[in-house]
């Protein structure tokens, strides 16, 4: 079954959310997960992109952005995918990165599902949620509160 990790922060800001993000997919990484991080549309999917390009210096993580075109034959040897709706179909995978405002149709197909939680209205509603989907369909959940450490 399906693990949902839920990593609640202090940051009230989006911006700092996807840093977090990329901070979760460096560590996946470095662990040689596979992992597909998903957003809601394609614009935040090519911000993330962006972000991740540029996010540490000295680190090179392997992603690809997948387009509407892109639905079949993708690169499965990178390790990090980005996505931004349910028609794209990425190769097997074992972590997501729920950055949506939805949860993916295929998050059961997964390992682990890490939600991030910031103290902004708008995500707060929608981690609620999504909190309350996993849990009442029986899946473990973990919470993790970054507050005192981030």
């Amino acid at each position: 079954m399906t693990d949902i990790d839920f990593y609640i922060l202090s940051a009230q800001e989006p911006q700092q959310r996807l840093e977090f993000a990329c901070r979760l997919v460096d560590k996946a990484y470095r662990s040689r997960c596979k992992i597909l991080v998903q957003l809601s549309n394609q614009a935040q999917a090519e911000a993330f992109d962006e972000l991740l390009w540029a996010f540490r210096e000295t680190s090179f993580i392997p992603h690809t952005l997948l387009t509407d075109l892109q639905t079949e034959n993708t690169e499965e040897n990178c390790p990090v995918h980005i996505a931004y709706n349910d028609e794209q179909k990425p190769p097997h995978f074992d972590v997501l990165i729920n950055l949506a405002d939805e949860i993916p149709a295929t998050f059961a197909r997964y390992k682990r599902v890490l939600e991030i939680v910031i103290q902004q209205d708008e995500v707060l509603a929608n981690t609620r949620n999504h909190y309350r989907f996993y849990k009442e369909r029986g899946y473990p959940i973990n919470n993790i509160d970054m507050r005192m450490s981030d």
